[in-house]
């Protein structure tokens, strides 16, 4: 399917206003639906970033989940735990450490989940599928450039909490 692309009326200025509102909606939409999502599951948004990070980066230690969702050990053991009780997450032994216990989501998370992601991503695929190849190498360059900035800023603003606490600790 070939789509035209047609002469914008707009100026660069109004294009990048209306892509910031873009993003920022999108942003709150996501986080809503994460929210039902997570509340369909009966479980908390801490307990769904896990899960998330689990199914797209596949099987890790107890430790690296804990990096990845800055948590301490205490709290992805206790996240763990829930999520294991609830059949979603298993513990299992590393097959070239065996003394190193590895997380990986289970076949009734996926089971469990079809419900609310599987009309989602059929939907989505459609909608993929109305761009051309150089769209989506588009979309793709601008999201993974966006996820840098993010990942960026992130550490700048932990920056930021770490002087600030810093700070009060010399006073306080």
């Amino acid at each position: 399917m070939y789509k035209e692309f047609h002469v914008s009326r707009r100026t660069r200025a109004e294009l990048e206003t209306l892509g910031v509102e873009a993003i920022r909606g999108w942003q709150t939409d996501q986080d809503l639906f994460d929210e039902a999502a997570a509340e369909w599951a009966g479980i908390n948004r801490t307990d769904a970033r896990c899960l998330d990070i689990l199914d797209r980066k596949g099987p890790m230690s107890a430790g690296q989940l804990a990096a990845e969702v800055r948590l301490t050990s205490g709290a992805v053991t206790a996240v763990l735990d829930r999520l294991e009780a609830i059949g979603f997450v298993r513990r299992v032994r590393d097959d070239v450490d065996r003394r190193r216990v590895m997380v990986e989501t289970t076949p009734e998370l996926m089971r469990r989940s079809a419900p609310v992601y599987g009309p989602l991503v059929e939907e989505g695929s459609r909608e993929m599928a109305t761009y051309s190849l150089d769209e989506l190498e588009v979309i793709l360059d601008f999201l993974e450039r966006n996820r840098r900035l993010l990942a960026k800023h992130t550490a700048r603003i932990h920056e930021l909490i770490a002087e600030r606490e810093a700070g009060a600790s010399k006073t306080g």
